[in-house]
């Protein structure tokens, strides 16, 4: 199913160094952001929170220099540790520091 996700990709991912943390746990304990589109995130898996395939759930990603912002996301897959999700819902403020993140990617490349 890895395979076919990545097909799907309809917009471009960038490696990038962030943390995440679901929503509902505070600050609990953190994830690496393992990549970013403007559609979706890598994250790596992290025992203590509870996420399960075609679940929604909250996100809040914190990326150094920006302010932190707070993503509704699909649970599409979870495979070897990284979780893979599709952004759901987002605010315009914070689809706003997402696509900051996004065009910073772009030009650094």
């Amino acid at each position: 199913m890895g395979e076919l996700y990545d097909d799907r990709r309809q917009e471009p991912r960038y490696a990038t160094a962030g943390i995440y943390y679901l929503q509902s746990t505070g600050r609990g304990i953190p994830g690496r952001i393992l990549d970013l589109s403007v559609n979706g995130a890598m994250l790596e898996q992290v025992d203590a929170q509870p996420l399960m395939e075609g679940s929604r759930v909250n996100i809040v990603l914190s990326f150094s220099g920006q302010p932190e912002f707070i993503a509704d996301v699909l649970v599409q897959h979870i495979v070897n540790g990284r979780v893979g999700v599709e952004f759901y819902d987002m605010s315009p403020e914070h689809f706003s520091t997402l696509a900051t993140l996004i065009d910073q990617h772009q030009r650094s490349r």
